[in-house]
């Protein structure tokens, strides 16, 4: 049944009773209590976009993962996180077999002659894969609220967050186990992707506004305990 306040008219007394304090306090407290229940618009227009964001991700994952099985070669979803907003594209393969080489678990520390040679079996890896014009047709760009902060694949066991990073999806259906990174500066999110089925899993989690720490600085160690957490599965 609706609350509501009004003024009492006592009509055997002849005379008006109005509200007393304790009335009064419960109401504004009451008032209060509504009004925090209520998200901000700004905050749930961001949440929309960064739900827009993932769903955006997941929708380019299971087209890559039709990609592959339709032209019977192996496709990739590839991100440029250097690039902001991050980039990202779906690529096939030459027709037939294509052996994807052992790349490196680490990168970071590696001699000049390593790097260069790291560089050039890159370069020779995109040299086999031709960008999908289909889905850069469909796609859309990310929400400049919106930070994709990486990526870490099953065949790769390392965390990417520069540089380039695929998710590989082969004709036989199967695909790279993966987990999407992605922020608001209001919330932390990720997209899971499984290897061997058509599924996904979306996890959000509200930052701490109260912290003292940098933003930058909550992000990451979020980034690195969901990680780790999903590796070690």
């Amino acid at each position: 049944m609706p609350t509501s306040i009004q003024k009492i008219f006592n009509s055997h007394k002849g005379h008006q009773s109005g509200f007393s304090l304790i009335e009064i306090l419960v109401a504004l407290l009451l008032g209060a209590l509504v009004f925090l229940a209520v998200p901000s618009g700004d905050s749930a227009q961001k949440h929309r976009d960064l739900q827009t964001t993932i769903d955006d991700i997941d929708r380019s994952v299971r087209f890559a993962s039709n990609e592959a099985v339709l032209r019977n070669t192996v496709v990739r979803l590839r991100f440029s996180l250097d690039k902001a907003p991050v980039e990202y594209t779906v690529e096939y393969g030459p027709a037939g077999n294509l052996a994807l080489p052992d790349l490196p678990v680490k990168t970071s520390g590696l001699s000049l002659a390593e790097e260069k040679a790291e560089k050039e079996r890159n370069a020779a890896l995109d040299r086999n894969f031709t960008k999908v014009e289909e889905f850069e047709e469909i796609k859309r760009e990310i929400h400049p609220d919106v930070t994709i902060l990486g990526l870490a694949t099953s065949a790769q066991k390392r965390l990417f967050t520069d540089n380039d990073a695929s998710i590989y999806f082969y004709p036989t259906g199967e695909k790279d186990g993966a987990i999407v990174f992605f922020s608001t500066n209001e919330e932390f999110a990720f997209l899971e992707i499984e290897p061997f089925m058509a599924e996904t899993n979306a996890g959000f989690q509200v930052l701490s506004s109260d912290s003292v720490a940098k933003l930058e600085d909550i992000l990451q160690t979020r980034v690195e305990e969901t990680y780790k957490q999903w590796i070690g599965r």
